[in-house]
């Protein structure tokens, strides 16, 4: 309990009297899911992800490879309002986040990850939820000993304006609680927005944007304070259930 106050102390010392230099970031992310329910309560997703970065000292999205990513997710729907998932397999493709030219030229590094998470919703008002999803995530970094236990939770409200459409404000905040230094204890925050549009019974489209902090990155003058502007776009098709 002391050394997780400590933690606590030193993540709260960082996010309010941080000095130091800060660099800002733009990019693109694109996710595509397959999902195959199975029977009434269960799914599996199967995820391909494709991130792009601006380039050193511009501000276009779209210039380089950031993160190449497949996840598969096995979903159980206890009730209408939680629902309880783990990934059993995740795997990662990592470029370096471009702050100086030779940066572009770095190899990528990869990262296996294993996942458990849960999702709640409450209805607070006709078609207006309060949402929370907290989820534990066991990283392999290829570079990196120890490997990093990471947790991450997210909270925020979701408007259905129509059956099809839904809008979807956020907050969500990542701490590693193993493998880092306490210094690296907060890792980073994403705060959104998310427009979810359902083109087709079996089809929908997520597109959004995310702000993100991240409050510990190396980088040739010492650790910095990076902030990141992310335009996403997600596309997820269900097969049909038979049964």
């Amino acid at each position: 309990m002391y050394r997780f106050k400590r933690l606590l102390a030193t993540a709260m010392w960082v996010f309010i009297a941080q000095t130091l230099q800060a660099q800002k970031h733009y990019n693109a992310w694109f996710r595509s899911t397959l999902s195959v329910p199975v029977g009434e309560k269960f799914k599996v997703d199967n995820e391909f992800q494709h991130r792009r970065q601006s380039g050193f000292q511009n501000g276009n999205m779209l210039d380089n490879d950031l993160m190449f990513t497949f996840r598969n997710w096995v979903h159980y729907q206890h009730n209408p309002n939680l629902k309880f998932s783990v990934s059993p397999f995740a795997y990662f493709s990592h470029y370096r986040i471009i702050q100086d030219k030779p940066d572009k030229e770095a190899a990528p590094n990869s990262e296996v990850r294993f996942s458990v998470a849960e999702e709640l919703q409450h209805k607070i008002y006709k078609r207006i939820y309060l949402v929370n999803r907290n989820a534990l995530e066991y990283r392999i970094i290829n570079n990196q000993q120890p490997n990093v236990i990471r947790f991450r939770t997210r909270f925020g409200g979701r408007y259905e304006l129509t059956e099809q459409l839904k809008l979807t404000l956020f907050d969500e905040f990542f701490i590693n609680v193993t493998g880092t230094s306490s210094a690296q204890f907060p890792d980073h925050n994403r705060t959104g927005l998310n427009i979810e549009y359902s083109v087709l019974p079996n089809l929908k489209f997520d597109v959004g944007y995310i702000y993100l902090i991240r409050f510990s990155v190396p980088s040739a003058s010492g650790n910095i304070r990076l902030y990141e502007n992310n335009m996403f776009l997600n596309l997820t098709y269900q097969l049909k259930n038979n049964k």
